[in-house]
């Protein structure tokens, strides 16, 4: 009976290394996913800041467009003026897009770091607890069978003739 017990408490301790194992895994996984994610978020910003200044270049044409039908010059007086804030209010745009793209990058680098330090901790644990039970396993299979020491050998020492 002892020596089942022993067995199962050996299976559990492969069990319990497996276990961190798989868990590393899993947060490495979560890591890569967020790093993923982070990139996603990341090229969404910066598309939409480009998509700021193709607006914006759209409407300064227009503007030009309307100026000059109108007998107006495009670049000064009214026009410009115009012209100018919209150029104020798409950069500010533009650069909040790409602060908000860096931003997202290094939240997804964050984050992956997070998960792999959780998967080192996992798989620390599950290490520990397998080394915990198999001196547990240990203390069962001392008291039920007992450690013996080997005979000492003998050594012949051969003196000179």
């Amino acid at each position: 009976m002892q020596a089942v017990a022993i067995a199962f408490q050996i299976a559990s301790a492969v069990s319990s290394y497996q276990e961190g194992k798989t868990a590393k895994a899993e947060y490495n996984l979560k890591a890569k996913q967020a790093t993923l994610e982070g990139e996603r978020k990341a090229l969404q910003y910066k598309q939409r800041s480009n998509d700021t200044l193709r607006r914006l270049q759209a409407t300064n044409a227009a503007l030009a467009a309307r100026a000059y039908a109108g007998g107006v010059d495009p670049f000064s007086g009214s026009p410009d003026i115009v012209r100018a804030a919209n150029d104020t209010a798409a950069g500010r745009e533009y650069s909040t897009l790409l602060a908000d793209a860096d931003a997202a990058m290094r939240s997804g680098g964050f984050q992956a770091e997070l998960y792999k330090g959780a998967g080192e901790q996992a798989y620390r644990r599950g290490i520990f607890n397998a080394a915990g039970k198999l001196v547990g396993a240990g203390e069962k299979f001392e008291k039920a069978y007992g450690f013996q020491s080997p005979a000492p050998v003998e050594t012949a020492v051969a003196t000179p003739v």
